[in-house]
């Protein structure tokens, strides 16, 4: 039964990789790809990204696409295809570790609930970096349960060196190791010093090559910037929200009361392992993340998801009532599924990189470039926002530009036109209300849960304004 589950979710994700061959880049994913374009194009330069995308760490995820490009063919369905790898290996690192904490009926629970995850489905359908990052993190973690050192420096290595946020998690097996064994020994602490090592050599030659690491000249004035106390107060209560939101409530909802009551009766070993497992990885991310201004989304804590899925199926797997525990199973299945389509007004943003409501925006974002190239409109007088201002040679890997003007590079009155969408997070409400009500709505393009409209200025500023 393990085995057909196992075969089942493998299959599962190689028919979604088939089913998403077309769709392009998205969100913070053009940042990757317009690294690995510029490695396609220039070479690999050292591994140094462009500094508009240089994020300090090493381009793992860009490096690898660039090899693949050069190998097969520069496209969306070569991107796609090289991901897969790392996706099937996700599931068969998830599926190690619920095999270690539970039987084979839950261990069926467990898949079921991987394949109805908002963010990793998600992600994998979007080609996202964070699909190489948590392979590595559950790989990672399973030879550290599993005492295999040797094994564990390596994955700790590529771990660490896949992003900032792969050292953060890095971090996090190190406390959880603490935790776990109460003291590591010195043989025990040798096994993380090569990824310290590989860290500390990145960091010198990255700052020998432009002069800083981590903190970007390029974004410390915005997404990089430091919080005050009282900011970092108000991010940590937006990370809760996040990890609350697209249907994450009702796990949460079950494990606290749950995991108190099977403690309390059982005082299992196992329940206080799996607590660590959960809450090191959760909190070290959510410490470090609430003293940065860069907003937080779900897909931060992938990681923490799914280890969160395996304490859940562990806790069920605690009922003697069969009947008891397919009920609540399923009332967590409804909430993860509705949980895609959770959407709040646009003034708060919504999660549209890490849930499926953002499948129809790639057809109707086609659908308004079409119009825009029929109707011949210039696109340095459309304004608009992130991520409607990617330019299609980083989403769509087409071969010449075609990019909207970022707003932020002038008053919205300045431009002929504005494209305005709820995918945009950014908007100022009080700015959609004056352009809807002052300007001309030309063209909307609406499907699901997203729609894009296209407004013309009645009255444009002459001013000019900078691309």
């Amino acid at each position: 039964m393990r085995n057909k589950i196992l075969f089942f979710t493998l299959f599962f994700f190689i028919l979604l990789t088939l089913f998403s061959i077309s769709i392009p880049f998205f969100w913070d994913g053009t940042s990757f790809s317009d690294t690995a374009v510029h490695f396609f194009n220039s070479g690999m330069n050292g591994f140094i990204a462009p500094a508009e995308t240089d994020t300090g760490g090493f381009p793992m995820y860009s490096a690898y696409l660039s090899i693949c490009w050069n190998l097969f063919g520069k496209s969306l369905l070569v991107s796609h295809l090289v991901l897969l790898p790392f996706v099937l290996g996700l599931v068969y690192e998830y599926f190690k570790l619920a095999r270690k904490y539970l039987n084979e009926k839950m261990q069926v629970f467990a898949m079921i609930l991987l394949m109805i995850e908002p963010v990793l489905v998600t992600q994998s359908i979007l080609m996202g970096y964070d699909v190489l990052m948590v392979w590595l993190f559950l790989m990672s973690l399973n030879l550290l349960l599993s005492n295999k050192h040797t094994l564990f420096s390596i994955a700790l290595i590529f771990l660490c060196m896949s992003s900032i946020r792969g050292i953060l998690l890095g971090s996090a097996l190190f406390i959880l190791d603490l935790f776990l064994n109460k003291k590591i020994s010195v043989f025990g602490f040798s096994k993380y010093i090569p990824a310290f090592l590989a860290l500390l050599l990145w960091g010198y030659y990255h700052y020998h090559k432009t002069g800083w690491f981590i903190f970007s000249p390029e974004r410390e004035d915005n997404a990089e910037s430091t919080l005050s106390i009282s900011n970092a107060i108000r991010q940590a209560g937006y990370i809760l929200w996040k990890i609350n939101d697209l249907g994450r409530v009702f796990l949460w909802s079950f494990l606290f009361p749950a995991g108190y009551y099977f403690y309390k009766k059982n005082h299992s070993k196992t329940i206080r392992e799996l607590f660590k497992i959960v809450f090191v990885p959760l909190l070290t991310l959510s410490i470090f993340m609430s003293f940065l201004a860069n907003p937080i989304g779900p897909k931060y804590f992938i990681a923490v998801f799914l280890c969160l899925q395996i304490a859940i199926c562990f806790l069920l797997q605690q009922f003697s009532s069969n009947l008891k525990r397919n009920i609540l199973f399923a009332a967590i299945c409804l909430g993860l599924v509705t949980g895609n389509f959770w959407l709040y007004p646009e003034r708060y943003g919504n999660a549209w990189d890490s849930s499926l409501k953002v499948i129809p925006y790639f057809k109707l974002k086609d659908r308004m470039d079409e119009f825009v190239r029929q109707n011949k409109i210039d696109l340095k007088t459309i304004g608009t926002q992130f991520p409607l201002i990617a330019d299609k040679q980083f989403s769509d890997l087409s071969d010449t530009s075609f990019q909207y003007t970022n707003v932020w590079l002038g008053p919205v009155e300045n431009y002929e036109y504005y494209l305005q969408s709820n995918v945009i997070n950014t908007d100022i409400p009080e700015q959609i209300e004056r352009v809807k009500k002052r300007w001309t709505l030309i063209r909307t393009e609406e499907c699901g849960q997203v729609y894009l409209s296209l407004y013309r200025n009645n009255h444009p500023l002459k001013e000019k304004f900078a691309r």
